[in-house]
């Protein structure tokens, strides 16, 4: 699930992958041109400027990054410098800087007299072989598709041992023809399978260096100097090549079912009652349960399915997403049949919701919030400029079938007021975090329905409305300062009276928070631990890195 991080957008996690391509041999390992060279990137969030990377490969072997990236009030800064040997393959990594949340870090592999040994913020490792493999960091590996795509032109199968362990497989799925400053360049997108649950994608070009990363029209990184409009045209083909893998598993693994469907002899989870009804019927038509029995039900046609020594219980809902397509797999995995996305690129979330309903791909049944914020240097995601905009935008996502509203951090707090009767008068409910400089008692008050985060909920009493909450004391605040928090107090029991009162409801998103303060780097991640046995191992790696350094604080 992407929600825990607010994903940090995956791209810690998504900048680290590395593949190999299916081309032949014959291609050079490394492209002359570029040797001894300095390529700059530049990287944008949502369409705003939100920092760059630079790398140097200084022809000895040796490449060398240097990267800072901010969105949202984070600051990812990293610097990385890597030595391949003469096949192009890691040979000694590492790589130092800040994480998003302010924790160091601080990787480093080396691979000597047949043995590779890692160790990380988190972890250390080591296994002796006779083939390094390529190294997967758990930061952004200096941009190592470019390397790890050169390096695995001799495999002819299109897949690669990595270290710590397992393989990756690359795919190459589509060319694209882009202006650059130059004239027009010809970009492949590659897929990359095997180090995590879902395929990272990215654009190289014909010389096989990383020249566009896309993560799902939020951000994205381009040649400096090129138009964001590449960014933007190259987006859309990757959705669409992403519907196509995803659409696979659906022909792979989904068929439909004319018929009604009954599990015999199943155990039932009776969530009205709490009970667990053993050796029941249960029918389904239409996707809808319409028996729950007893006795055997007999219907002709229908299709049965064996229960015995399983329960069966409703599907789960993830309450708080932001969704991708390749999300709705892993949901319908894991048993999550409905998901609230609480704010996602509109045109991407409606196809992506088109695409689950006609089952053109696997995905649970989706609800929408639409997000609206106004554009300062803090804002993210749709931005206004006026209240008649905001307005404009909560009559938009009416129109097109949203159930609610959801407001972030830099909406004036003078705006809610209309913003909340506009939203009601469609019959929709209005959610969010508080705005800056607001309270959160004056927004229940305003209108709100709903509240997003339980930091939000107690920032009312340590910020209130002097604060700008849009800052990292949103995440720290709440941590140095609840505890002395009377929850005894008249003022705490006239608050909650107030969301009585109100029907305001809270999203807590608890996990997040509690990962964040109590998680120290060397202990696996509290949500992930009573799993992380189970996980695979490139994956499992990355819980055990912390997303503050709460060394002496837990």
């Amino acid at each position: 699930m992407r929600t825990g991080k607010e994903a940090l957008l995956t791209l810690c996690s998504a900048l680290l992958l590395v593949a190999c391509s299916k081309e032949s041999p014959e291609q050079p390992v490394a492209a002359e041109s570029e040797v001894g060279i300095t390529t700059e990137y530049e990287w944008v969030a949502e369409g705003t400027p939100a920092g760059q990377s630079t790398v140097v490969r200084t022809g000895d072997g040796k490449v060398s990054v240097e990267s800072f990236v901010h969105w949202n009030n984070r600051e990812y800064t990293v610097s990385s410098v890597t030595q391949l040997n003469a096949d192009g393959i890691p040979v000694a990594q590492r790589i130092t800087g800040i994480s998003p949340f302010q924790a160091p870090i601080d990787e480093t592999f080396r691979y000597e007299d047949g043995v590779a040994s890692w160790s990380t913020a988190g972890e250390s490792g080591s296994v002796r072989t006779d083939d390094p493999g390529f190294y997967v960091a758990t930061e952004y590996a200096a941009l190592g598709w470019t390397e790890f795509v050169r390096a695995a032109m001799q495999s002819m199968d299109g897949e690669v041992a990595v270290l710590p362990s397992g393989t990756a497989r690359v795919e190459r799925l589509t060319d694209v023809d882009v202006e650059s400053p130059d004239g027009p360049v010809s970009l492949s997108l590659y897929a990359i399978s095997g180090l995590g649950f879902t395929p990272a994608y990215g654009w190289l070009n014909e010389d096989l260096e990383l020249t566009v990363l896309d993560f799902s029209g939020f951000m994205g990184m381009f040649p400096k100097g090129w138009s964001p409009d590449v960014l933007a045209q190259l987006s859309a083909v990757q959705l669409e090549q992403d519907a196509v893998m995803v659409g696979r598993m659906a022909g792979e693994l989904a068929y439909v079912q004319e018929g009604a469907v009954i599990f015999d002899n199943v155990d039932v989870v009776d969530v009205e009652s709490g009970a667990l009804l053993e050796d029941h019927f249960v029918m389904v038509e239409d996707g809808k349960i319409t028996a729950i029995s007893g006795a055997v039900i007999d219907v002709p046609g229908a299709k049965h399915i064996d229960g015995t020594g399983k329960s069966l219980m409703p599907g789960m809902w993830d309450m708080h997403g932001h969704f991708s397509l390749s999300d709705g797999v892993l949901n319908i995995a894991g048993g999550i049949t409905s998901v609230r996305d609480i704010g996602s690129v509109h045109e991407q979330i409606m196809e992506l919701t088109a695409k689950h309903d006609s089952g053109e791909v696997i995905g649970p049944n989706t609800y929408r919030s639409g997000f609206i914020d106004q554009a300062s240097p803090y804002a993210t995601g749709d931005t206004v400029a006026s209240l008649e905009e905001a307005l404009e935008r909560v009559d938009f996502y009416a129109e097109n079938g949203y159930m609610q509203i959801k407001l972030y951090s830099s909406i004036d707090p003078e705006w809610v007021d209309d913003i909340a009767e506009r939203t009601h008068g469609h019959g929709m409910r209005l959610s969010g975090h508080i705005p800056a400089f607001m309270s959160a008692e004056q927004a229940v008050r305003a209108g709100y329905d709903e509240i997003q985060h339980i930091n939000m909920v107690f920032l009312n009493f340590l910020a209130g409305d002097r604060e700008d909450t849009r800052k990292q004391l949103r995440f720290t605040l709440y941590g140095d300062e609840a505890g002395k928090l009377d929850l005894d107090s008249q003022e705490v029991a006239d608050y909650i009276a107030l969301f009585v009162e109100k029907g305001t409801t809270i999203d807590p998103t608890a996990a997040i928070f509690m990962e964040q303060l109590t998680h120290l780097a060397g202990n696996p991640n509290p949500t992930f631990a009573p799993v992380i046995d189970h996980l695979p191992p490139n994956v499992a790696r990355g819980y055990y890195k912390a997303d503050m350094d709460m060394r002496g604080m837990v």
